[in-house]
């Protein structure tokens, strides 16, 4: 029966990568097939042997499976199973959901195709096979990651062979415990695998898959078994945990060892033992920590070293060398960099799962970091001592040594790359204890690594020109380079033993991607290093303020010296974030404080005023940029523009160091031509450092000068931020310029406004509007005709194009003026400015640039939230806020017409609408939301910006409220008709983006309505239908939005809503078994205690807490617990305390006892949420305050832990560490939507828990 299924699956798959249509069209329906059957599950396995098998071109053709299996086969088969997988997480679908234990499997065969194959085609699927595993990891919850992390760090990342570790692991300290012997267990499964797949081939694969099989299996009940029976006390998983890597409280299962790296026997003779102890240098054995930490005493010789400089035998170390050894660790690390990856916040179970981790890695991966960096200085000095050797005439063919030696100084510098990340990831969560007592060996290496200068190695690379040019010629063969597209290591190049290794290494194509290759990890090793140095210095001042100190010289020295863009702008937000730390811990005039020296402060401006000037590539770009280009240039921490980061870290600076900097920038700006250099001797410096853009600066023969120098200076005045210097600025340099744009424009275009089209008109009808915007893209210059031809449609523009006001120079000198006005908005709005300067940015938004119409479109949001008088309010509103209105909807229809989705347009119409709500007629309202709905329509299928889809749905908000508001029964029935039918659209196609969102919005309709209708009715009806809770994971949150509204108004929906409890509670039991929703169910009780009556729910009551004491069984953990007891106390809260004990008595009498001490009281110290540890201490105190309660000797342990928990009448949050976030300040749009389940910020919902609110004012 397998076998026909295998042999129709073969012949599906290769249908698929076939070049017929027809065939290709029929296989994706057999696909489909396949993942909806109702046996996929052991369909998928198939599919896996399928891609497991070790197929060879060349080989023999020995059965079906070589017939077929080709790398093109596996990949079609692999992305299927992706995609299945991918649009499992992402649905609650019973057709679609695959067990746990498919899980299990389908991780544990991922990680051996990738680690442990020596199959080339099998190779090459790795970009998949993570994609796999990222999925599984994020979104699967299961608790076998830390199996994973056994396997990754005792077999790949340890040197220890397996004999040593089955020596280790079989001491009677860990056969005396259960749950060692269970990881055991695993591990010898799990390594029987490892072996039998790397040796599997033709003759024996189906023998040795089912082996492989029956062992995952068999780890598989172990983990299930496990999980059963598992609780949760962390203290005693974390000993477990540390008895696998300790005996005898002593490290002794994790070994590195060197011996094993060079194939070479610790009996060889020629090898002199490292006996060097020098703790003064933190050197034991060889082995060179780099600085004081407690890893010092945790160390028992793990790491055996071989001292190159030591090895005495003329032939190479590196000619038996495992080159592949640091290429399979750096997947391995890949791979639990996937694991932790998952964790991005500091909730419940983060903090059970991250100790975990810690406990696994804080000792292995810390060990492994200062071996890797001790061997990344110890090959780029012996690279550089052979040649030496060599030049000397010591040695007379070193080629292939050191050549060897440099290849594998690139997969060291790829697993430090892969090693910081995680280090990164782990800090962005929380400062781990032992990387703490180990900052001294961390911050030494970072120090080292950041002013790691390549250079070093230019002798090396030097040495291989010229011996290449000899050999070879300039153009060498390419007989060696099959297969090498991925240097970096992200495919099949590097399964080869020392020889081929020693063959592709003569390519000269080769060596030049590898060089490459070399240069570009080293940089993303600098911009992680800098990174982690980064959210150091901003979360953990405390800990860390005297290192960074330190390293405050050599990130500047960067600025001199690198070249790279993404590494200085990194840099730069780095540095930034040391002057605030600096500041926080008050140490702004310690010795220590490099900035508090004007000599210094001095140097750096210098060098920083070279980054923020404008260079001739800056101008073009400028010119040409698009609507990306602008988000980048508007961000002040951004990776990409090194301009933009400049000037965030001068402003810095200057707001921190005032005083020091005034007088060097105030003499710039109001020197005359300050843009240029100030002396010949900075140009020269500027020249010899070799500034990472093009040496393309402008000088004073420049047309560009002039308005370059104007952006210059209006940078530096924003930096400095002072108040009378911007005054007298705007006063000298721009306020009279305001004005005559205005009246120039006015003077040419008399009936500007006729000009051009406004949203009322149809040009956007039959696809015309890319035809419609090129014939009237220019304003023509003839007034006169101008004005004759103004009546009609066809003789309207879209733009303005003049040449005279709007030409490049112009341009550079108008984005000048707009960065001033954006930045210094408290001289813009008093009542002398505010006319001419809104003035002025309407009518540039009608310049065709990018870079003008939207930074006149963000000085319009911006100016507009500041705090303007009504007078003056009212004044812009009479005279330009309409005209700027129509401006806007135009080009929002316009640009979404385009396929453009322009956040920037969206949300200055709805700062519009909020500040003038009260003015703007209903006409507004109506047009507003008639372009909403055909906007939603237009990119219902192309919803690329979810920064534009939210406020696209904010602003419809905001329109639906203020039609209820307003109580215009059109746009009420608009709403109803229109609103609502394209809300239907949306579920019927399932816009995943956009659904959370709607169902947010119904609940404002349902909030506002008075009189039942159908269309309520029908709304709630659908609200009970199952299927509408399983096709989406954000769903339930949207659908608990709506019911809280209809909850609220249960007078009017009684019938329906009593009618469909029992289907309510089904819906409910689904959730809570669902492992996607079950933390999200809670809120569906939550909501049916808070506002409906009890007689709704009574009968149900018993069954529902049978469930959750039943839930509680299967799930030990602290999370569950808390939301359980949430959920009971505000049950209590919201009806009565005698009620809840007799509901809990007719389900076992005297069951409120075991419900306090085994519920109540264990979490009473875990409580993290604020209302929530409000609720649950006054609910807690009415069930002490019963008189069945109180006489019991429990109500001392409760009392005693709640004065625990209690300080001065206070409840607060127990924080291990203070925290302070030095985050960068955000525009209202730069930020991060979850795609999920995103709150709108317009809907003035009421929080879940208001009982807090009830319950704080009593």
């Amino acid at each position: 029966m397998e076998e026909n299924v295998e042999k129709d699956f073969l012949t599906i798959f290769t249908q698929s990568v076939s070049n017929n249509f027809e065939e290709i069209r029929l296989s994706e329906q057999k696909i489909s097939a396949i993942y909806t059957d109702s046996n996929k599950e052991n369909y998928i396995k198939i599919l896996f042997k399928l891609i497991m098998y070790p197929y060879v071109e060349e080989n023999e053709k020995k059965n079906i499976y070589d017939n077929y299996l080709n790398i093109n086969v596996k990949t079609s088969i692999l992305i299927s199973i992706k995609n299945f997988i991918k649009k499992n997480i992402h649905s609650n679908l019973e057709n679609l959901k695959i067990s746990n234990d498919l899980c299990i499997i389908i991780k544990h065969l991922c990680m051996h195709l990738l680690l442990d194959t020596n199959n080339n085609d099998i190779k090459q699927l790795d970009k998949y096979l993570f994609e796999i595993l990222v999925h599984l990891f994020k979104y699967n919850i299961s608790d076998e990651y830390d199996y994973i992390l056994f396997y990754i760090i005792i077999l790949y990342l340890n040197d220890g062979s397996f004999n040593h570790i089955l020596n280790i692991i079989n001491n009677d300290d860990k056969k005396n415990n259960m749950n060692a012997m269970k990881n055991i267990e695993c591990i010898i499964l799990y390594a029987q695998n490892k072996f039998i797949l790397q040796n599997i081939d033709q003759n024996n694969y189906n023998v040795e898959f089912d082996k492989i099989m029956e062992n995952i299996n068999n780890i598989k009940n172990v983990i299930n078994n496990r999980n059963n029976t598992m609780n949760d006390d962390i203290v005693n998983c974390i000993n477990d945990t540390k008895k696998i890597y300790k005996s005898n409280d002593k490290y002794n299962l994790f070994i590195l060892d060197d011996y094993m790296l060079y194939n070479i026997s610790k009996e060889n003779t020629s090898i002199q033992p490292n006996i060097e102890n020098n703790l003064e240098q933190f050197i034991i054995n060889g082995f060179n920590f780099m600085g004081k930490g407690i890893i010092i005493k945790d160390y028992n010789n793990n790491a055996n070293i071989i001292d190159l400089a030591k090895y005495n035998n003329y032939n190479s170390i590196f000619n038996n060398m495992n080159v592949n050894k640091f290429k399979n660790k750096y997947i391995a690390l890949k791979i639990l960099r996937k694991i932790i990856k998952k964790y991005k916040d500091n909730g419940y179970v983060a903090k059970f799962d991250i100790k975990i981790i810690l406990t696994h890695i804080e000792y292995p991966l810390t060990l492994y970091f200062i071996y890797l960096y001790n061997k990344f200085r110890e090959y780029t000095n012996y690279i550089n001592i052979k040649l030496n050797d060599q030049k000397n005439g010591c040695i007379t063919n070193i080629d292939n040594e050191i050549n060897i030696c440099f290849y594998t100084l690139n997969d060291i510098v790829m697993n430090l790359y892969i090693l910081l990340k995680n280090f990164y990831n782990i800090n962005t969560i929380d400062l781990p204890e032992y990387y703490e007592d180990n900052f001294d060996i961390f911050f030494n290496i970072f120090y080292n690594f950041i002013t790691y200068d390549i250079d070093v190695l230019r002798n090396y690379f030097l040495h291989l020109s010229i011996t290449r040019n000899y050999k070879f010629g300039q153009n060498d063969s390419t007989k060696y380079i099959t297969n090498i597209q991925n240097v970096g290591g992200n495919s099949n190049l590097l399964n080869l033993n020392g020889s081929d290794l020693a063959n592709k290494l003569t390519s000269n194509n080769y060596m030049e991607k590898l060089i490459n290759n070399f240069q570009q990890n080293m940089i993303k090793c600098k911009i992680i290093t800098i990174d982690i140095i980064k959210i150091i210095s901003e979360r953990y001042q405390d800990e860390s303020k005297t290192y960074i100190l330190k390293m405050i010289y050599s990130l500047i020295d960067i600025l001199y010296k690198e070249k790279d863009k993404t590494l200085l702008c990194h840099n730069y937000n780095c540095l930034s974030s040391t002057i605030k730390l600096i500041y926080h811990m008050h140490l702004e005039k310690s010795d220590l404080n490099p900035y508090i020296q004007v000599k210094f402060i001095e140097k750096i401006i210098e060098r920083v005023l070279q980054h923020i000037k404008l260079k001739y590539n800056d101008i073009e770009e400028i010119l040409d940029a698009d609507l990306d280009y602008f988000r980048n240039d508007l961000n002040n921490s951004n990776a990409f523009s090194i301009k933009p980061s400049a000037i965030y870290f001068l402003k810095t600076l200057c707001s921190n160091y005032f005083d020091i900097c005034f007088p060097t920038l105030k003499f710039k700006i109001l020197s005359k031509n300050s843009f240029l250099a100030s002396d010949s001797k900075q140009a020269n410096q500027s020249q010899l450092t070799e500034s990472p853009v093009s040496n393309d600066d402008i000088d004073s023969s420049n047309p560009f000068f002039e308005p370059c120098n104007m952006e210059y200076k209006v940078q530096l005045i924003t930096c400095l931020n002072q108040i009378n210097l911007s005054t007298n600025f705007y006063q000298q340099n721009i306020k009279n310029d305001l004005k005559n744009f205005v009246i120039s424009i006015y003077m040419k275009y008399p009936n500007f406004d006729s000009l051009f089209y406004n949203v009322n008109d149809n040009i956007f009808q039959n696809n015309q509007i890319n035809k419609t915007a090129q014939v009237g893209s220019t304003a023509t210059a003839n007034t006169n005709t101008a004005a004759s031809n103004s009546g009609s449609i066809a003789n309207k523009s879209v733009w303005l194009k003049n040449e005279e006001i709007f030409n490049p120079h112009n341009t550079i000198y108008l984005l000048s003026i707009l960065k001033f006005i954006l930045n210094n908005r408290n001289i813009c709005t008093t009542e002398d400015n505010i006319v001419d300067i809104f003035s002025f940015l309407y009518h540039l938004l009608y310049n065709e640039r990018n870079m003008i119409h939207n930074y006149s479109c963000l000085c319009i949001n911006r100016l507009l939230n500041c705090q303007i008088n009504k007078e003056l309010l009212d004044g812009i509103y009479q005279n330009l806020i309409l005209n700027i209105l129509n401006r806007l909807l135009f080009l929002l229809k316009y640009n979404v017409y385009n396929k453009i989705l322009n956040e920037y347009i969206l949300i200055t119409i709805l700062r519009i609408f909020m500040i003038f709500s009260e003015k703007i007629s209903n006409q507004y309202n109506i047009l507003v939301l008639d372009l909403i709905d055909t906007t939603i329509k237009i990119i219902i299928n192309d919803s690329h910006n979810p920064i534009f889809n939210h406020y696209l749905f904010e602003l419809l908000t905001l329109i639906i409220s203020l039609i209820y508001k307003n109580q215009n029964q059109t746009c009420i029935d608009m709403i109803e008709n229109i609103t609502i039918s394209s809300f239907s659209n949306i579920l019927e196609l399932y816009i995943h983006d956009f659904i959370p969102y709607i169902f947010q919005i119904l609940s404002i309709i349902i909030n506002n309505t008075y009189q039942i209708k159908n269309v309520h009715l029908n709304i709630l009806s659908n609200l009970y239908q199952m299927d509408l809770w399983k096709s989406s994971v954000g769903n339930p949150n949207g659908i608990i939005c709506v019911l809280t509204s209809y909850f609220k108004k249960h007078n009017l929906f009684q019938d329906i809503i009593k009618n469909n409890m029992q289907q309510l509670f089904n819906i409910y039991h689904y959730c809570i078994s669902n492992q996607k929703l079950s933390i999200d169910s809670f809120q569906i009780i939550l909501i049916i205690f808070t506002y409906l009556p009890i007689e709704y729910y009574q009968s149900f009551l018993k069954p529902l807490f049978v469930l959750l004491f039943t839930f509680l069984q299967q799930y030990k953990n602290d999370i569950i617990k808390i939301k359980v007891i949430h959920s009971l106390s505000v049950f209590i809260l919201k009806t009565d305390v005698t009620h809840f004990l007799s509901i809990i008595d007719q389900v076992q009498p005297g069951l409120i006892f075991n419900v306090l001490k085994s519920l109540y009281m264990p979490i009473m110290d875990k409580l993290i949420n604020i209302n929530e540890k409000i609720i649950i201490f006054i609910a807690l105190a009415k069930i002490i305050n019963n008189e069945q309660i109180k006489r019991d000797p429990i109500i001392v342990d409760i009392l005693n832990l709640l004065d625990k928990n209690i300080t001065k009448n206070e409840l607060v949050m127990k924080k291990n560490k203070i925290q302070q976030n030095f985050g960068i300040e955000k525009d209202e749009v730069d930020k991060d939507f979850e795609v999920t389940y995103v709150k709108l910020q317009m809907i003035n919902n009421e929080n879940i828990n208001e009982t807090v609110r009830h319950f704080k004012r009593q």
